[in-house]
C-alpha cells in the first residue's frame, strides 16, 4: 500500500478550558499543508445517514505549516548511558538468561556496546544459527564467534561470552535452564582471537537491541538479569551469576524484578549504572525461576524478573509539535479536530475532546466518551479489508487507510507482536488511524459498519437534532478525579461501547448511581475488561487478558497481574464486579455486525413504565438502523440477577433471532452443552433494555446492544428508538 501522505497526533486526548494541546504533523508532500479546527457533528460516511457533518471553528492556529516527514522506531529496548566503567576494550563478559520467541530473524541483539557505522564495539546476538559474539576494533578488524546449534523456542537459556584481552581468546557458551529429553545440552565454542572491541566515544550500551542514534536488531523474547563484567571470568563463575549469584567482579547486572511498574532497568551492583526502558515492552512476566508457586508478582517479584522486548513495540513517536491549540475561557465543551489539508487534496484529522471545568458544567448533560476503549483498540487490523470493503470506501469516500495495510503506527491489543505474543499495551503517542471521522470498519454489512469514534456520533448527532446541550467527559477524567467530574450532571451518557474501565472509573460511575444520579447506558460489552493505567508511562494502557472473556489472545498463566498497578487483571467480572452490578446488564453474547429488533416485554406495558414508551404504540423496536441494520447486534448484555442485575431490575424489550454467527461468552460455557446459568444457549444470547430505580431519586436505563445508537438517526431521527431515548431523557431532567 501507498504511504499516509498526512497524519499526526496529540500529546492528549481531552483538555479544558484554558488548557493546551499540542499537536504533531507528518507530511510527506513537499507544500505546505492547512490546518484549521473543526467541530465533529457526525463521523458516519454512509450516504443513507446524515453523512460527515463538521463544522469549521475559529482558532488560534489556523493556517499554512511546511510540510515534514516524521520517523517511527518500533522496537522495545533499554539503554543506558556512555561510561567509561561499561568498557569492552581491556577484555569483558557479558550474558543473560533469554527466553527467545522468534529464532528465525537473523541478529537479534541481547546485549552490545556495538556500533555498526564505524564497526567497533561488541554485541551478544541470538538467530537462527544461534547465540554468536561480535567484536571489532573500528578498524576494519571483525571477529565473529557462533555456536551454530539453533536455539529452542520459548525455552530459558544461560548464555553469555568472554574475550580475554591478556590469552587473546573470544568465547560463548549456552546451557539450558531446565534439562529435557529433546537433546538440548549446554555448548561451547572458543577461538583464538586478537580483535580488542574497542566502541566509540559516548557509545551507549543497549540490551535488547543494538546502535546509537538508529537502533536496530531488536530481540524478540524475554530476557532476564543481563550483566556487563569489565574482565574475562571462567565459565563456571559466569554460569552462577546468570543464575543470580552476585559477584565483586561484576561492573553491572540489571535486575527487571525492581521497579516493575516504572521505566527503570536497575543496576544492583555497587555502581548504579541505571538504563531506562524505552517503547514499553511487557514487564511483569514469568522468569526462569517461576515455579508456579505465586501468581502475584508483588508478592514474588524475583519469580517476574523479565522482560519480554518485541521488535514493534511502540510507546512514544516523539515527533516534534507543529503547532499548538490554546482552548478559550469561554470555550464550549465537545468533540473536535485538528483538519489538516495537502494542496493535492489529501486530508486527515486528529480529533481531541474538550470538557467542561471541573464541578462547572455547561449543560445538564455528560456524554461519557470512552477514550479507555478507543485507546485498547487503536490501530486494530481486524484483517478484513478485502475488495468489498475498498469498494465501500470508494464508493462514500471514507478513508481508505487501513490497519491491515499500515502497521507501522504500531498495532492494537486486539492484535499479536511479530513473535506471536498478544498485544498487551497500546499507547496515544502515535498516530491513530482508526480513531477519525470516516473510518468504516466491516464490508459487507447492513448499515454502515462503523466502531468507535464515527459510530458513537450516531449519539452526538441525534443529540445535537433534538436540541439537547451536552458536555463531554472522557474516561480519562472521571479516572483522574472520580465522581466528582459527573456528580453535577442530572445525567451521564455511554456511547455505544465503554468496554474497558480502570478500578477509579468504575468506581466513579457506581458512585454517580448511589448519589441518585441517572445514568443512560447506551451500548453493549461495556465495563467489561479491567485495564491499568500509571504516570510512569502515561497515555498507555495496559490489558492482561487471563480467564475467560472473548479475547483475541489469552495471558500466559501465572501473568494475569497487571504491571501498572500490581492489581488483577482480566474481566471485571473474575474481579467480583460483573457489569450487572452497575448497569444491570452484562456481557452475553457476540456474532457479526448485524442487528435485529427488540420485542417488548409484558413487564414494559406495566403503567408505571408508561413515561418510557409514551407516544410508541409498536410491540417491535429498533429494526432498522445505520449498525447492522437493527438496534440489537453484534455484542449484546443480557441482565442475570445472580451476576448482580438489582432485584427492582425491570427488563422492558429483549433481542431474538439472531443468526448462527452468535456464540455465548466462554465465562458462560460449562461443558459442550451445560452452561454456567443453566438455561439452554439460545435464551442466553439476547440484548435485554432494563431499567431499575437506584436510591435517593436516581435511575438506571440500559440497553445493551452495541448496535443501538446507530438507530437513533433513522428516519431523521424519528422513530421508536429514538422516542424512547427522548423519553428517558426528559423523565430524567424532570421535564
Amino acid at each position: 500500500m501507498d504511504e499516509i501522505p498526512i497524519t499526526g497526533y496529540a500529546d492528549r486526548f481531552s483538555l479544558t478550558l484554558g488548557e493546551k494541546i499540542n499537536l504533531k504533523v507528518s507530511s510527506i508532500s513537499k507544500d505546505p499543508y492547512k490546518a484549521k479546527l473543526i467541530r465533529v457533528v457526525s463521523g458516519d460516511p454512509n450516504p443513507e445517514g446524515p453523512g460527515l457533518i463538521e463544522e469549521d471553528i475559529k482558532s488560534n492556529f489556523a493556517g499554512k505549516y511546511p510540510s515534514r516527514r516524521q520517523t517511527i522506531n518500533l522496537g522495545s529496548y533499554v539503554k543506558v548511558l556512555p561510561n567509561n566503567s561499561l568498557d569492552p576494550s581491556n577484555g569483558f563478559t557479558v550474558g543473560a538468561t533469554i527466553w527467545p520467541t522468534n529464532i528465525e530473524v537473523n541478529d537479534q541483539c541481547i546485549i552490545s556496546q556495538f556500533n555498526s557505522a564505524h564497526d567497533s564495539g561488541m554485541a551478544l546476538f541470538v538467530g537462527p544459527k544461534g547465540v554468536s559474539i561480535i567484536v571489532a576494533d573500528g578498524q576494519k578488524n571483525i571477529t565473529r564467534l557462533s555456536l551454530d546449534r539453533p536455539l529452542s523456542e520459548r525455552r530459558w537459556y544461560h548464555i553469555w561470552a568472554t574475550f580475554d584481552l591478556e590469552s587473546e581468546k573470544l568465547g560463548i557458551y549456552q546451557t539450558p535452564v531446565i534439562d529435557s529429553f529433546d537433546l538440548d545440552n549446554p555448548l561451547q565454542k572458543e577461538i583464538a582471537c586478537s580483535t580488542q572491541p574497542k566502541p566509540i566515544h559516548k557509545q551507549p550500551l543497549i540490551i535488547a537491541a543494538t546502535g546509537n542514534k538508529k537502533i536496530t536488531n531488536f530481540f524478540n523474547g524475554k530476557i532476564e538479569r543481563p550483566f556487563f563484567i569489565n574482565e574475562a571470568v571462567n565459565n563456571e563463575d559466569a554460569l552462577d551469576i546468570t543464575k543470580g549469584r552476585n559477584d565483586p567482579r561484576i561492573t553491572a547486572v540489571w535486575d527487571f524484578s525492581k521497579n516493575i511498574s516504572s521505566q527503570d532497568a536497575l543496576d544492583v551492583s555497587e555502581n548504579k549504572f541505571h538504563g531506562k526502558i524505552i517503547n514499553l515492552p511487557t514487564r511483569a512476566v514469568k522468569g526462569f525461576l517461576w515455579d508456579g508457586s505465586c501468581f502475584d508478582w508483588t508478592k514474588k517479584p524475583e519469580h517476574y524478573g523479565a522482560i519480554h522486548f518485541h521488535d514493534d513495540d511502540l510507546y512514544d513517536c516523539k515527533w516534534e509539535t507543529d503547532f499548538v491549540f490554546h482552548v478559550p475561557e469561554d470555550f464550549k465543551s465537545g468533540i473536535y479536530a485538528a483538519k489538516l489539508e495537502t494542496t493535492d487534496n489529501k486530508s486527515e484529522m486528529i480529533p481531541f475532546f474538550v470538557t467542561a471545568p471541573l464541578k462547572k458544567p455547561q449543560a445538564r448533560i455528560c456524554v461519557l466518551i470512552p477514550t479507555f476503549t478507543y485507546t485498547v483498540y487503536a490501530n486494530i487490523a481486524r484483517g478484513n479489508t478485502n475488495n468489498q470493503m475498498r469498494q465501500r470506501m470508494k464508493d462514500w469516500g471514507a478513508q481508505k487507510w487501513s490497519a491491515d495495510d499500515h502497521n507501522e503506527y504500531g498495532l492494537s491489543t486486539y492484535n499479536y507482536h511479530t513473535d506471536g505474543s498478544g498485544i498487551g499495551y497500546s499507547s496515544r503517542r502515535r498516530p491513530i488511524i482508526t480513531m477519525r471521522s470516516n473510518v468504516i470498519s466491516y464490508p459487507g454489512v447492513p448499515g454502515s459498519g462503523c466502531r468507535h469514534f464515527p459510530a458513537d456520533s450516531h449519539l452526538w448527532y441525534w443529540l445535537e437534532e433534538k436540541g439537547y446541550e451536552f458536555d463531554i467527559i472522557t474516561d480519562d477524567e472521571i479516572h483522574q478525579h472520580g465522581a466528582d467530574v459527573i456528580n453535577c450532571y442530572d445525567v451521564v451518557m455511554t456511547c455505544s461501547h465503554p468496554e474497558y474501565q480502570t478500578n477509579n472509573s468504575l468506581d466513579a460511575l457506581q458512585e454517580y448511581t448511589k448519589k441518585g444520579g441517572h445514568l443512560l447506558y447506551l451500548g453493549g460489552n461495556g465495563f467489561y475488561w479491567k485495564v491499568a493505567v500509571n504516570d510512569h508511562w502515561k497515555d498507555a494502557i495496559e490489558i492482561r487478558r487471563g480467564e475467560g472473556g472473548i479475547r483475541a489472545w489469552a495471558s500466559e498463566p501465572g501473568e494475569y497481574y497487571n504491571a501498572f498497578d500490581g492489581t488483577y487483571g482480566g474481566l471485571w467480572r473474575r474481579n467480583g464486579r460483573a457489569p450487572q452490578v452497575l448497569s444491570g446488564v452484562g456481557f452475553t453474547s457476540q456474532g457479526d455486525h448485524f442487528g435485529v429488533p427488540y420485542r417488548r416485554t409484558k413487564e414494559s406495558y406495566d403503567p408505571k413504565y408508561s413515561w418510557i414508551f409514551d407516544g410508541i404504540i409498536d410491540d417491535i423496536i429498533g429494526d432498522f438502523g445505520l449498525s447492522g441494520g437493527g438496534a440489537a447486534g453484534f455484542e449484546l448484555d443480557r441482565a442475570d440477577i445472580n451476576l448482580g442485575t438489582p432485584l427492582n431490575a425491570t427488563i422492558l424489550a429483549s433481542s431474538k433471532g439472531h443468526d448462527d454467527s452468535f456464540v455465548l461468552v466462554p465465562e458462560d460455557i460449562l461443558t459442550h452443552h451445560d452452561t454456567w446459568p443453566l438455561k439452554p444457549i439460545e435464551e442466553l444470547i439476547r440484548a435485554d433494555i432494563v431499567y431499575f430505580d437506584t436510591p435517593n431519586g436516581g435511575g438506571v436505563f440500559s440497553v445493551g446492544s452495541i448496535t443501538f445508537c446507530g438507530s437513533l438517526p433513522h428516519n431523521n431521527c424519528d422513530n421508536n428508538i429514538s422516542k424512547m431515548i427522548d423519553n428517558v431523557i426528559r423523565k430524567f431532567l424532570g421535564n
